[in-house]
């Protein structure tokens, strides 16, 4: 009797485990296409037109990461100069041309103390073309947690006022990194 109900939960598990294991073979093999197809998919330089004006590389992959390269510090009202890790994180389609992107960021001072992160919800769009994107930032949600992980700030656009400054993005080439063509200054070095 115990050899059957040996048998029986052995059977038992291993349909489940091939049932279960169909299904997110089923879930991987839909997604996987239409994110791989997104126009956001690729390298882009970010340019956020704050002050200091900024550029930051970021990658989108296709099956939905992301990684941001941002500028190692900046200053904080409160903290003076802080310390910025690569911001990591998601991306998912929300539209044709249009992502939800969500990433998290690692903060430090300058002794290398661990102050928390930024996270960052976002909704640009790449334009018709494929080779730029915008985000207006009416949607874009920000949030600060302590090295408790305790939320400490938070801003968001909530589709009126922009939590932050509009940024853009142009997508990388060979040759062309992104940067928009400006005439050179006048005793610039060209070679």
């Amino acid at each position: 009797m115990r050899r059957r109900s040996v048998l029986l939960s052995a059977v038992s598990g291993a349909l489940t485990g091939a049932l279960a294991a169909s299904r997110t073979t089923t879930a991987q093999e839909a997604t996987p296409s239409a994110m791989a197809n997104h126009p956001i998919v690729g390298a882009w330089l970010v340019m956020n037109p704050s002050d200091p004006l900024n550029a930051r590389p970021a990658i989108f992959a296709a099956d939905g990461t992301m990684t941001v390269g941002y500028v190692p510090s900046s200053i904080d009202a409160e903290r003076g100069v802080v310390l910025q890790g690569t911001a990591f994180g998601v991306w998912e389609p929300s539209g044709e041309r249009r992502v939800h992107l969500t990433y998290v960021q690692a903060l430090s001072d300058l002794d290398g103390t661990y102050l928390g992160t930024r996270t960052r919800d976002a909704y640009p769009e790449v334009s018709e073309d494929g080779q730029s994107f915008r985000d207006d930032g009416t949607q874009v949600h920000i949030t600060f947690r302590d090295a408790a992980n305790t939320i400490v700030n938070e801003a968001s656009g909530g589709g009126a006022e922009a939590a932050t400054r509009q940024v853009h993005a142009i997508r990388m080439r060979v040759g062309n990194p992104g940067f928009i063509e400006t005439p050179p200054v006048s005793g610039t070095p060209t070679g």
